[in-house]
């Protein structure tokens, strides 16, 4: 996917992609810098993520539920603590179990639909900010 005339290319924000499935994580990737953030990661594991949050603060965090060695939700739990905006994108977890612990979260199913990956990301930056 390619930016259409008219898109800018100045930098957003920062997102953290936490993704075990590599073509995802590659496919995210390239999305998110497309709408015009700078990403972190993909980190496939929570390990990977937690180190990274030493020297590297996102803005947003794109979150797979189940990683490599574990649900993301302590991750997640950090994240939100530290301000973070949340999206969460999973084929197995419904938005109502999500929304129950993170409320301002944003959910999208697997496969991801690009234009609501960028709604979900724009609604989760102004989150993070408030």
């Amino acid at each position: 996917m390619s930016l259409t005339s008219g898109e800018t290319t100045t930098t957003r924000g920062r997102v953290m992609i936490c993704e075990d499935e590599v073509i995802v994580a590659m496919d995210l990737q390239m999305l998110v810098e497309d709408f015009g953030y700078e990403v972190i990661g993909p980190f496939p594991g929570l390990r990977e993520a937690f180190a990274a949050l030493g020297d590297q603060r996102p803005d947003i965090a794109l979150l797979d539920v189940r990683l490599k060695d574990g649900e993301v939700f302590p991750l997640a739990d950090r994240l939100r603590d530290m301000g973070v905006g949340l999206v969460f994108q999973s084929g197995h977890v419904y938005d109502d179990e999500i929304h129950a612990k993170y409320p301002q979260a944003g959910c999208c199913l697997k496969p991801i639909n690009p234009a609501g990956l960028r709604t979900a990301l724009q609604t989760a930056e102004t989150v993070g900010a408030a």
